[in-house]
């Protein structure tokens, strides 16, 4: 039995194509789809395409013979319904009132407890003229959730906002809004990636984190329902959905926008895996001279030694549920071991507990061998889980987050 029933509205954009990706992958992910589409839209992909992707007949007569009633029968049959591509004229036809085809006649019977997405694509400035734009904001205020449009070479030849987003992205958007009951609009505060402290204008002091696991998390939870939020280092690895995402530089910078953020909004969760730096430098010594780090001025190449002072950091982890404006925040601290300190991890274990609700480690040996990261999930409650692929940990913390009153 089919999970959930999609119902993908299509009208007549040269972004039609890309429409019959979006059917595959909801179809594999265990959706039922039925396609709607205008006479427009069938020029640019036929019915036969969408048919073969769904096993489902197309609607596309609002008085086809038997199919009377598909305005009515089809919003209740639909769990969720996107139009993509929307061209301009649907999108103004829908706030005017207008029911001259399948697609307008199914929107004025629409369900409003149900979510309805518009995903647009036209020429920018089909996007831009005062009518369509009225026309989006109207229907953002009585509830439609219109997705953004992508930037650069439209199919008119003109460059500019009115691409259609990818269809992995829309897809991103519609599995967020079908889960969100699920998972009772929990909000999850996830931090990623390197710290980087500056030595002077060009200069700092960083880890190997490249912030993939955070944003691979951040992904795998936003398409669960979560709603997400990435702080997130400078140049680290992007997450693919519509996540929000705030950056950090250095350990001051992080340790301060992870306390505003978290003393100022409701959290549910914070899954603290960036890859803090445990000391920051202070001060240069060249030569007879001690200046404060960092320097406002590049340092001079052709210096030939200098010593640089670094001070302990304190850990953040300790202080987030001392932060946190949600008294029953849930923690998740990630620790990251090498050779010399893996004999301390019974150690380590008892005192992030003492601060989290769970700790995951992760070894430097699968990263200088080459093979897949594993990971250990431990739990205040005893439970413990090793030798896990990031797919097995997300699923772990995915339970640990639906614990959360």
């Amino acid at each position: 039995m089919s999970k959930f029933k999609i119902l993908v509205k299509v009208t007549g954009s040269i972004a039609a194509y890309k429409v019959a990706y979006l059917v595959s992958r909801l179809v594999q992910n265990n959706c039922e789809v039925k396609v709607a589409a205008t006479q427009s839209a069938l020029k640019f992909v036929g019915a036969a395409t969408f048919e073969g992707l769904t096993g489902n007949p197309v609607f596309t007569d609002t008085f086809e013979p038997g199919k009377m009633m598909s305005h009515i029968n089809l919003v209740k049959w639909a769990d969720l319904t996107i139009v993509v591509p929307a061209d301009a004229n649907t999108i103004n036809k829908f706030t005017a009132g207008i029911a001259d085809n399948l697609i307008t006649s199914l929107f004025l019977a629409h369900d409003w407890k149900k979510p309805y997405l518009i995903a647009p694509a036209m020429n920018v400035a089909m996007l831009k003229h005062p009518a369509t734009r009225r026309s989006l904001k109207i229907l953002e205020e009585w509830g439609i959730k219109i997705l953004p449009t992508g930037s650069g070479h439209l199919a008119c030849g003109d460059e500019g906002e009115g691409k259609l987003l990818e269809p992995e992205i829309i897809f991103g958007y519609i599995f967020n809004e079908l889960r969100k009951k699920e998972v009772k609009n929990k909000r999850v505060l996830i931090t990623g990636g390197a710290t980087k402290e500056q030595i002077d204008k060009v200069r700092f002091v960083s880890n190997l984190s490249t912030g993939r696991t955070s944003a691979e998390l951040a992904d795998a939870l936003y398409l669960q329902g979560f709603n997400v939020t990435l702080l997130k280092a400078q140049g680290a690895v992007n997450p693919k959905f519509d996540v929000r995402i705030f950056e950090f530089h250095d350990f001051k910078n992080l340790r301060n926008k992870l306390k505003d953020l978290i003393s100022s909004e409701n959290f549910n969760a914070v899954i603290h895996l960036a890859a803090v730096s445990d000391f920051s430098p202070d001060f240069i010594e060249l030569e007879e001279t001690k200046l404060n780090l960092p320097l406002k001025n590049k340092l001079d190449s052709n210096v030939k030694q200098f010593k640089i002072t670094f001070g302990k950091n304190e850990k953040i982890v300790n202080r987030l549920k001392e932060w946190s404006k949600e008294r029953k925040v849930q923690i998740v601290s990630f620790k990251f071991l090498d050779k010399t300190n893996s004999e301390r991890k019974e150690e380590e274990i008892k005192k992030l507990l003492a601060m989290s609700e769970a700790v995951v480690f992760n070894s430097i040996e699968g990263r200088e061998n080459g093979i897949q990261k594993l990971f250990e999930f431990y739990r205040a409650n005893g439970e413990a889980r090793k030798n896990l692929k990031l797919n097995d940990l997300i699923k772990e913390i995915s339970k640990l987050l639906m614990e959360v009153k």
